[in-house]
């Protein structure tokens, strides 16, 4: 037979193919989904239970989450400066220097504003009150104030019980009890000094709170990002500020807070620059005093050593003429010394910050340059709290600093060529002037020479006395650059969300059974149903046999008309198509290894085949591990064994069955040491010839074709074959012996029958009900075949006021939670 079998590379590649175009491929669809629900639903309606008080568990103590939030504006302060009236050089100041929001929010959102922040609002002290279930952290409310009266920053724990209204115990984690009362000084461990305080919320009836304080950058630290900062519309200046919280009161205090230090940070930051100021006028004035001073005492002495009480009229136009002229040259004279000294203070100071006083000068465009020269020094100081100073923000800020500073420098030089130019050409009038005047006698010059000091000095004097109470009611009077828009607000609980909590345990429910199931089937190495043989092979099933209860093995009974009965009947009509030549009688049963259910199958399909009147023999030829001779209590010691070596007739090795007149049987006899070798013998063809002579079906019960070769030396005298694969049983990777002897013709007209069938099995590994087949003890059961060769069966069965068949009376005593599952697994 070898040499008209393909060869092995066709048949694995014809094996390969299986189940590409089959139903059977696809793990999953809606058939197999709506039966396997309502299979597992009370399974299912139990987890969804527990999961849903599991969810209400978690949402009743759960600490909930509180949202506020506050509206925050920042003008831009710079929009509404102007030194000159200069409306161009305004829009180019503003335009230059306009408030970048990215930085402000990093200021905001900083540790050293969070340590302002936990210093305010002492946040680095928290008080708990241990429940039944759950800790709960008070904030507003709290019956009393731990007070430190150290200035110890470290981490300390203690209990504070209530004694009463006037007395207190403070537990310490050492074991420590100290007694005192409200008010006191209490020392606690490690030279720790606090106060307990009442608070208007005092309640003597709670007992014990708990106490922890840690330092105050360590809880800045913990609080750092707790804080979101949004700009929602980038066409504005407005910051909304939002912050989650288990304590509500605690969100909108820390976000309230967040607007007065920044409020108080940027009104101290403007001020520095009026202080500055201020500073550099004080100086001045001190200076000009001085040299005021020594004007009028050299003036006093000059008159009192002179006697002089009055100048001639004649005199008088040209000295005033040189006074007017001495005047603007000393206003010169004096800007150009202010120009030279802010220079040569600018080249000094070199990298190193400083502020100048933009309102000494007269220029216009020197006034604009330094006033940005001051904002650029305060933004950079307010970039470094947020940033390194590798920061690409704050390096770009050094840098128009730098460039700022440079085109200062030049026009501070610019302005004293200008300024040294206009002196000189003053300086060259007065002279002429001068020298018109030398007729006047030599006292009176001299003497209107200190009159003209003093009046300029005079007029100084009173310029920065002016300029100093400007910048005194312009500091007195700063206002914040930023508005409160929206204080904050608690908006509500936010977390954990109820209907979300409660979808989520729904859906676990509803997903962790069938998580369970997908996974056991995923794990599954065993033939589960008829869906697992689909996927792997195109041999055609001829039937499904269920579960037999009995102990005997026999599930036939004459005129049964249990669910197996009418199954094995299904089986006897369906051989009917693959047999319908009379002289096809041979039924050869095999498997792929023992125990799958071969002679169950063979005896009861005997015994039916039998009672529908045929004349059947069942041979016995699973030679190394009979068990029909042992089921039918029949003497095995002659048989086929007995037969093939000549120590025996046929007729002497064909017995009644015992159970029906037509039923007979053909023992294997005694286990013989070359099994293979008796089946090749030739008295094996003239046994199989008369067989055929004088019966109408012969059965063939052989040994497994997995494990040895005689179902395969017999297939030459077999006109079907049926292949047993046992639920629940037989290993899927079997199924590649069947493959492979149906695709290389090894075995005439493979069938395979699905033995040992439990419905609720299959919802066991993850399998709904599949196409073609499913059935229910107690209800009902339908069939539906294919077979591949033309033909097709199928019929069902029920129950419900005219039902086909009759249960096993051990079957209808089944009671309690098992028999109520399966008789829905319909």
């Amino acid at each position: 037979m070898s040499g008209n079998n393909p060869s092995t590379p066709v048949v694995n590649e014809k094996i390969s193919k299986v189940g590409e175009g089959g139903t059977g491929g696809n793990n999953f669809n809606i058939k197999w989904l709506i039966t396997t629900v309502l299979a597992i639903w009370p399974w299912l309606l139990a987890s969804i239970t527990i999961a849903l008080i599991c969810g209400n568990l978690y949402l009743r103590y759960t600490v909930p989450w509180y949202l506020a939030k506050g509206e925050f504006l920042i003008n831009d302060s710079k929009k509404s400066e102007s030194s000159s009236g200069d409306d161009v050089l305004d829009a180019i100041k503003s335009s230059g220097n306009k408030i970048n929001m990215d930085n402000e929010i990093e200021i905001l959102k900083s540790r050293s504003t969070m340590i302002q922040i936990v210093k305010k609002l002492k946040l680095n002290i928290s008080y708990t009150i241990e429940g039944r279930f759950k800790i709960t952290e008070l904030y507003y409310g709290r019956p009393f104030d731990f007070v430190v009266a150290d200035t110890v920053d470290d981490y300390y724990s203690c209990k504070v019980n209530i004694s009463g209204p006037n007395n207190v115990q403070v537990l310490e984690p050492g074991g420590k009890l100290i007694q005192t009362k409200w008010g006191d000084t209490v020392y606690g461990a490690g030279n720790r000094k606090f106060i307990l305080r009442k608070t208007e919320f005092f309640d003597p009836s709670k007992q014990q709170y708990s106490v922890d304080e840690s330092s105050v950058f360590d809880a800045a630290t913990g609080y750092l990002n707790s804080i979101d900062i949004a700009v929602l519309n980038k066409a504005t200046n407005c910051l909304y500020i939002s912050k989650q919280d288990p304590l509500p009161e605690r969100a909108v205090d820390m976000i309230n807070t967040l607007m007065e230090v920044y409020k108080a940070k940027n009104i101290s930051d403007r001020n520095r620059i009026s202080e500055s100021t201020i500073n550099f006028i004080e100086s001045r004035i001190m200076t000009l005093g001085e040299e005021l001073n020594g004007v009028e005492t050299n003036a006093v002495i000059f008159k009192e050593e002179h006697g002089i009480t009055d100048m001639k009229s004649q005199s008088s136009e040209l000295v005033t003429a040189n006074t007017a002229l001495a005047e603007k040259l000393q206003e010169a004279q004096l800007e150009l010394d202010i120009t030279s000294s802010l220079s040569d203070s600018l080249e000094k100071a070199g990298d190193r910050s400083m502020t100048l006083p933009a309102s000494l000068l007269m220029n216009p465009g020197l006034v604009g340059l330094m006033s940005d020269y001051n904002k650029l020094q305060i933004d950079i100081e307010n970039s470094l709290i947020a940033y390194t100073a590798g920061n690409p923000i704050t390096k770009n800020l050094i840098q128009q600093r730098k460039e700022v500073k440079q085109n200062i420098l030049d026009a501070l030089i610019s302005s004293k060529q200008q300024m040294q130019v206009k002196v000189n050409k003053l300086q060259r009038t007065v002279d002429i002037l001068s020298g018109k005047i030398r007729d006047i006698p030599n006292v009176e010059r001299l003497y209107l020479d200190y009159s003209r000091k003093q009046s300029i000095y005079e007029e100084l004097y009173l310029f920065l006395l002016k300029k100093r109470e400007e910048t005194e009611i312009e500091k007195s009077s700063t206002v914040a650059d930023a508005i409160v828009i929206d204080p904050a607000i608690n908006v509500g609980p936010v977390k954990p969300n109820h209907a979300h909590v409660l979808m989520l345990s729904f859906l676990y429910g509803l997903f962790i059974p069938f998580g369970v199931i997908v996974l056991r089937r995923a794990l599954n190495i065993r033939i589960i149903s008829k869906s697992d043989i689909v996927k792997l092979t195109t041999i055609p099933i001829i039937g499904e046999i269920g579960n037999n209860k009995t102990s005997d093995g026999f599930a036939i009974v004459k005129n049964s008309r249990t669910i197996i009965s009418e199954q094995f009947r299904a089986l006897r009509t369906n051989l009917q198509y693959l047999l319908p030549d009379k002289s096809e009688k041979i039924i050869m049963i095999t498997s792929s290894m023992s125990g799958e259910g071969k002679s169950f199958i063979a005896v009861n399909l005997s015994i039916t085949i039998a009672m529908s009147g045929k004349k059947v023999i069942l041979v016995e030829l699973d030679l190394r591990k009979p068990k029909i001779s042992k089921m039918l209590s029949i003497d095995n010691n002659i048989g086929f064994s007995n037969y093939s070596i000549g120590k025996a007739t046929i007729d002497e090795i064909i017995v009644p069955s015992g159970i029906e007149n037509n039923f007979f049987i053909l023992p294997s006899g005694p286990v013989p040491p070359n099994p293979s070798e008796l089946i090749l013998l030739p008295r094996s063809e003239e046994l199989f010839k008369y067989l055929r002579d004088n019966f109408d079906y012969i059965i063939v019960d052989t040994s497994p074709v997995g494990l040895v070769t005689d179902a395969q030396l017999l297939n030459k005298y077999a006109d079907t074959t049926l292949y047993v694969v046992r639920q629940a049983y037989s290993y899927l990777q079997q199924l590649n012996i069947p493959n492979e002897l149906y695709y290389s013709d090894r075995i005439t007209k493979l069938n395979l029958i699905l033995n040992d069938v439990v419905a609720n099995r299959g919802f066991a590994y993850g399998y709904g009900y599949e196409e073609g087949y499913g059935y229910g003890y107690g209800y009902g059961y339908g069939y539906g075949y294919g077979y591949g060769y033309g033909y097709g069966y199928g019929y069902g069965y029920g129950n419900n006021g005219n039902g086909y068949y009759m249960e096993d009376v051990n079957k209808k005593k089944k009671k309690g939670f098992r028999k109520w599952f399966r008789s829905r697994n319909k």
